[in-house]
């Protein structure tokens, strides 16, 4: 690890938050190491919630967690970057608005001589992989199998006997919206489906009760609604099923990837069908204990890892109500003790790459209530 004067790394962090719009969230720390990482200038519930337990995460190992807040864009995203770690971070925990910007924060990281791992994303692009595994400061990612995610809810709707979709999703050249696209079109084929519209990048949840209220006026033979990317427009589910409302139109199905604001409501409703999600709380977890057990002296492996996240879907009221019950309320998906049993090799020994694949993969709701069942209250 790269030795460094703590307060000067406290005070220069500071002073980067203050003039970049970022934000330090400091923990008290013996050991003086920071890690950084960026998140939307506006948070919702859920990114409260994930920062929250990246922050407690990185307290319980002894650091200190710094925050850069910034779009996710190519711009944003070496802007964030830079700015981390001019102010002296000595990890990076990554979301790559795309693979196009790897290299430049690959170099980044190797001029700092910083370890850095991905969150919520695979490399595409072969060429650009092998560049960034060659790199002995990456460490690997974490990840959800997005095409599966696009396939699983499409296929909702396809067996409730919807025929015409729309799809609402990331912009264009998004590598996590392009799986879930590619998932979400093998099965629009397999059901017979038509996408008989698409929306982009949703700036507004006006702009979204707009876009289906056109549907629904040029379209009447629309049944079924696809939003690809639950989170990146504040607002987007009560927008829509407001509009469904107005125009009578129970019978058009919804299903989503993410759990946005009203998503209790929509089920309660009749709207929805299924939602996908649950990862973004957690993933960064494990990203952010690559980096850790790395700056620890006990990487989990010499080579570059890429860690899945199981996705859970959520197909009641009731689900919906314990989700929110047990992973959104205040604690985290993985207690201090519990990161120090199932997360940090040098807190556990026994830890391997092996155990650390199996608990991701086994992330789900029922495991979440059993091991918090009696933390949180009735």
């Amino acid at each position: 690890m790269k030795k460094r004067f703590m307060a000067g790394i406290m005070t220069v962090a500071m002073v980067a938050g203050c003039l970049s719009g970022g934000v330090a969230v400091h923990a008290d720390s013996d050991d003086g190491f920071t890690i950084g990482m960026r998140f939307p200038v506006t948070l919702d519930q859920m990114q409260n919630q994930t920062m929250a337990n990246v922050e407690e995460l990185i307290q319980t190992a002894g650091g200190e967690l710094l925050v850069e807040n910034a779009a996710l864009t190519p711009e944003g995203n070496i802007q964030a970057y830079e700015r981390l770690i001019a102010a002296g971070v000595d990890g990076l925990v990554v979301i790559p608005a795309a693979d196009s910007v790897l290299p430049r924060i690959k170099e980044m990281c190797e001029e700092a001589e910083i370890p850095w791992s991905i969150y919520y994303r695979s490399i595409l692009d072969e060429d650009i992989k092998a560049d960034i595994e060659a790199s002995e400061y990456y460490l690997g990612n974490t990840y959800e199998d997005e095409i599966m995610a696009g396939y699983n809810l499409t296929a909702k709707m396809g067996e409730a006997g919807c025929k015409n979709i729309v799809l609402f999703s990331t912009a264009l050249g998004d590598t996590t919206g392009a799986q879930r696209e590619e998932g979400m079109n093998k099965a629009c084929e397999e059901y017979g489906m038509t996408v008989i519209n698409e929306f982009r990048a949703t700036a507004q949840a006006s702009d979204a009760a707009q876009s289906i209220e056109s549907v629904l006026t040029t379209h009447p033979e629309v049944d079924g609604v696809f939003i690809a990317a639950g989170t990146i427009t504040p607002g987007i589910l009560p927008a829509i099923t407001s509009v469904l409302d107005q125009y009578d139109r129970n019978d058009v199905k919804i299903t989503i990837i993410d759990y946005p604001q009203g998503l209790q409501d929509a089920f309660a409703e009749g709207y929805m069908l299924a939602a996908c999600g649950g990862h973004n709380v957690t993933d960064p977890l494990f990203a952010t204990s690559m980096v850790l057990n790395k700056i620890k002296g006990t990487p989990l492996s010499d080579t570059p890892q890429s860690v899945r996240i199981n996705q859970m879907i959520l197909e009641s009221e009731e689900d919906v109500i314990n989700y929110f019950k047990y992973c959104e309320s205040g604690i985290s998906t993985y207690t201090p003790d519990e990161a120090k049993e199932m997360l940090f090799k040098w807190e556990n020994s026994d830890i391997t790459m092996d155990s650390f694949l199996k608990f991701a993969e086994e992330y789900t709701i029922d495991s979440v209530i059993e091991r918090h069942k009696d933390l949180v209250s009735e």
